[in-house]
């Protein structure tokens, strides 16, 4: 019979289980082979401090795997009325091994579970983003290869400013996308420790070797203070969903850009008709919802993680029941940054620009700072250069002739500086698939058995 972790006969309130059960019985259904992977590990540290037999934890680690290839298919249905995945999983073990199925509970309370089940998954988390941001990088370098060449207006104030080019637009996203890179694998850093073995969150009596599930799981340390374990419940997510909003901060300032950009005022850039989208009323208009919404998706990061901060702000120590309202956020949030970044990757691919436009734009005003360095760097004091500059700006007699090469130069120097980029987002790139790979090889091997 299907029974709760925490029963102990007593008459339960089915009002009182529904509204605190909430929708963990539907977000869950994301958790199943983190949970299977954990309690794996847990069942064969059990077998070596002596509580589980060798044919326990055989019968219990060929469930676990079977449960597991149920996870990954989203096969496993979670019941209401047994409120989360670790009921579902313990309940599954027991009506296919028995006592056994019981006996891989000690030592470990739920909140343990959750504990190890939800730094398993930030850490897939964190490497599936890892290796999105880089496909997004490579996309970037694709394009500037292509398009470096065609110089366009920068802007400063939203006003023409300096000349610039759409290869130094594209390589600033570049940069972003490393800077990011290198951050989350130094982040990984902080978040692979190992929270099993903390129990209710005070430690136990039983003799559990937590290192023995640190090696196992693939985690760098084991997380020393118990009551530390249950602390960092939230904050280590935390850390994930802010360092998914600046990955969403990316893709939005991309997404305004190309929404300017594709505006027929500007007519820089424009997106082919497959990826836009047609007016109900208006016969001649195409939109560019997809860069729209993935400027929108960006307050949704944000809005994740503020939600996630005010659900962890106020607690005391060690447990509480709150937690359990940190898996939604974390979780929505790790879908809508999957899709913002492919979206990223596909607007640019295939958005197309506008040469004719662009060097239309190329106004003679563009170069006036390139005219003062000049005449600073044959020795008059640059505040006279500028305004110097000014005045024949101010009085239409400005001519860019024997400037447009300074651009090539500074174009030039960014070409040596992309190809430094592109060496750099190779070994991140390796780097991050070396180390997700490595956890996918350890998360499977958990379950095998000598």
């Amino acid at each position: 019979m299907s029974t709760l972790l925490w029963a102990k006969g007593d008459s339960i309130d089915k009002l009182m289980q529904k509204l605190t059960v909430g929708n963990d019985y539907l977000i869950d259904r994301e958790m199943v082979v983190w949970d299977c992977i954990g309690s794996a590990a847990h069942a064969r540290m059990l077998h070596f401090i002596g509580i589980l037999s060798k044919e326990d934890v055989t019968a219990l680690l060929r469930e676990l795997k079977n449960i597991f290839v149920l996870g990954q298919n989203k096969q496993i249905e979670i019941p209401i009325e047994l409120e989360d995945v670790h009921n579902v999983i313990e309940n599954m073990l027991v009506d296919k091994v028995g006592d056994a199925g019981l006996r891989i509970h000690a030592g470990r309370a739920r909140n343990d579970q959750i504990l190890v089940t939800t730094r398993l998954h930030l850490r897939h988390m964190l490497m599936q983003l890892l290796l999105k941001i880089a496909d997004f990088a490579h996309s970037c370098v694709e394009r500037y290869d292509e398009l470096k060449d065609i110089q366009m207006p920068g802007y400063t104030h939203m006003q023409p400013a300096m000349p610039s080019s759409v290869g130094m637009w594209l390589h600033s996203f570049i940069e972003a996308s490393l800077e990011l890179l290198k951050e989350g694998l130094m982040l990984l850093e902080i978040i692979n420790v190992n929270p099993l073995g903390a129990s209710a969150g005070f430690g136990s009596n039983i003799p559990l070797d937590r290192n023995m599930t640190t090696r196992l799981l693939g985690f760098a340390r084991t997380q020393r203070s118990p009551i530390d374990c249950n602390n960092s419940r939230g904050r280590f997510e935390h850390k994930v969903l802010s360092f998914g909003v600046e990955v969403a901060g990316m893709l939005e300032k991309f997404a305004c850009d190309m929404m300017l950009y594709t505006t027929q005022e500007y007519k820089f850039f424009s997106l082919p008709v497959e990826l836009t989208t047609g007016s109900s009323i208006m016969p001649q208009k195409r939109n560019s919802d997809l860069a729209e919404l993935l400027r929108a998706r960006a307050g949704k990061i944000r809005a994740a993680e503020n939600e996630l901060a005010w659900i962890t702000a106020k607690l005391t120590s060690s447990y509480n029941r709150d937690f359990q309202y940190t898996k939604e956020p974390v979780i929505r949030a790790e879908h809508e940054l999957s899709e913002m970044l492919s979206m990223g990757v596909l607007l640019v691919s295939r958005f197309e620009v506008n040469k004719e436009r662009v060097a239309a734009a190329m106004y003679p005003e563009l170069y006036a700072t390139y005219e003062a360095n000049r005449l600073a760097q044959s020795g008059m004091p640059y505040r006279l250069a500028y305004r110097t500059v000014a005045q024949k700006v101010k009085q239409n007699d400005y001519d860019k002739s024997g400037l447009v090469e300074d651009f090539l130069e500074i174009a030039r120097q960014i070409d040596t500086l992309v190809i430094e980029a592109k060496a750099e987002l190779v070994e991140l790139e390796k780097q991050s698939k070396k180390l997700s790979e490595q956890f996918t090889k350890i998360e499977g091997a958990v379950f095998n058995w000598n």
